[in-house]
């Protein structure tokens, strides 16, 4: 896939999504997008009421506006049956951001990643290496408590949130590609980070079907 940007113009960016996602059309017709995120839904809520589900796309509908505002170019969820509890649902959003950046510092992860440890947070913060370059990768839990759960039952809970953030800079650094998972379904959360790991894997900034200078070379 190539990113877009929400007008005519792509960004040079690309990437592939696993078949277990879906995908949410960023850029059409909100009552063409909301209409299969409740199919999607219905089907995989089957037995539970309509305002059950019509409350989990509203919900979704909600965290894709704050996407959006912080330069979404993809966002995908993963609902299902849990791997670990067949009886239960699990549910993920995936991510891809990209957003302004002016690393100007001669190791520009490192001194972002100095920034974003702060004391006091469950913060965990590392570096990796992918076909796309050296990667900043954030990880933190945090506690959450809302007023009814995932379906819309007006019970108060307080629950645990996982995310991890891949963060990939764009060749010279102006821009940021910021891979992300987020989950509360904390038992089947190995399975979402492998996911996210092939997602970043998949990264690059320049376009797979053209010939690299080693393509060329070799053909001598």
């Amino acid at each position: 896939m190539t990113a877009e940007t929400g007008t005519a113009n792509t960004l040079p960016l690309w990437f592939k999504i696993p078949e277990q996602l879906h995908e949410v059309d960023l850029y059409g017709s909100p009552a063409s997008r909301i209409q299969r995120s409740y199919e999607n839904v219905s089907v995989l809520m089957e037995g539970a009421d309509v305002a059950e589900q019509i409350h989990v796309v509203y919900l979704q509908e909600q965290m894709l506006s704050q996407l959006l505002a912080n330069g979404a170019v993809f966002v995908g969820h993963c609902l299902a049956r849990s791997e670990a509890d067949p009886a239960k649902l699990t549910a993920a959003q995936f991510s891809i951001l990209v957003q302004p950046a002016n690393l100007s510092a001669r190791r520009p992860l490192h001194a972002l990643a100095g920034a974003l440890k702060q004391p006091g947070m469950r913060r965990e913060v590392g570096f990796a290496d992918y076909p796309a370059g050296e990667a900043l990768v954030v990880g933190e839990e945090v506690e959450v408590t809302l007023p009814t759960t995932l379906t819309g039952k007006p019970v108060e809970n307080t629950h645990r949130v996982r995310q991890v953030q891949i963060v990939l800079p764009f060749p010279g650094n102006q821009r940021l590609a910021i891979v992300g998972v987020s989950s509360e379904t904390l038992a089947d959360w190995k399975h979402f980070v492998t996911m996210l790991d092939g997602i970043a894997r998949s990264i690059s900034f320049t376009d797979p079907a053209e010939p690299s200078i080693g393509d060329l070379l070799a053909g001598l």
